[in-house]
């Protein structure tokens, strides 16, 4: 018996592919970098939003839930002012605080814009409280600002604040 030792290759495991060697085709692999996939699974990084454009998704979003309780709010409203323009919602940046307004016209011919504000640091909204509201006016600042926080909630539960 030769108990001579046959000469042995270095063996690596990695260099074999296991698949080829059974004779099975090998899984499909997905591609190696998807950007929209890695996005999706990011939860952890904010997204830098431009706040000029948060400004004016609040505004739409503000427009429509004003609009929408418009009939309920004319009732309110009547006797404080000539008109109260529905239509004329505004959300405006000043650093980092968010207003939205509304164009009235009172008894004189003068035009004021009542607003509400809301501060925005680390992705979190906070109202400004207003001080000295007069009661009379107290139906147009609730009409405002509960406007503005449906359309800060609807903007969350979205992509763009997340």
């Amino acid at each position: 018996m030769d108990f001579e030792q046959a000469d042995m290759q270095y063996f690596d495991a990695d260099d074999v592919d296991i698949f080829a060697e059974l004779g099975t085709p090998a899984p499909v692999q997905a591609s190696a970098s998807n950007p929209l996939h890695e996005i999706l699974l990011e939860e952890e990084k904010p997204l830098d939003v431009d706040p000029h454009l948060v400004a004016e998704l609040l505004q739409v979003l503000a427009q429509h839930s004003i609009l929408k309780n418009k009939n309920n709010t004319n009732e309110m409203l009547s006797g404080l002012a000539q008109s109260i323009d529905m239509n004329s919602a505004r959300v405006t940046l000043n650093d980092d605080e968010y207003r939205l307004s509304l164009l009235v016209e009172l008894q004189d011919n003068q035009h004021i814009r009542p607003c509400v504000r809301a501060n925005r640091s680390l992705g979190q909204f906070d109202f400004v409280e207003e001080q000295n509201v007069p009661s009379k006016w107290k139906p147009l600042y609730d009409l405002l600002e509960n406007a503005f926080k449906q359309a800060i909630q609807s903007l969350k539960n979205s992509t763009y604040l997340g």
